[in-house]
């Protein structure tokens, strides 16, 4: 539930963020659009892998469980990958769905199995 809830809280700075970078300093083409709509949309992707990441550091420390931090990096960082490539504004909603929740579902399951609980 907290990696959800920083990848949500975190999206959501994202694309303030983003908003306010495209829309004064402009930023390239994505998904279909420029400025300051694909620099929000870009930002909050971001935002989203790099808050469930945050929201699992944090229960780990708090839970002083071992976490594979090295791992659980490069999942967020493939995870944007996907994201990103996915992402267009014509894109079903569940599409846009799985966006929003795949960062956490897979940092959380990769959490789990390596405790060996699946």
């Amino acid at each position: 539930m907290s990696s959800l809830v920083c990848s949500v809280l975190m999206g959501i700075f994202g694309l303030i963020f983003g908003a306010t970078i495209g829309g004064n300093f402009g930023f390239p083409a994505f998904g279909g659009n420029v400025g300051y709509e694909s620099g929000g949309v870009f930002f909050a992707i971001v935002g989203l892998s790099l808050g469930s990441l945050l929201g699992m550091m944090i229960v780990k420390n708090i839970q002083k469980e071992k976490f594979s931090y090295k791992l659980a990096t490069i999942i967020a960082i493939v995870v944007v990958c996907i994201s990103v490539v996915l992402f267009d504004y014509n894109m079903p909603r569940v599409v846009g769905l799985m966006i929003v929740l795949l960062p956490s579902s897979v940092l959380t399951v990769v959490s789990v199995c390596k405790k060996g609980k699946i």
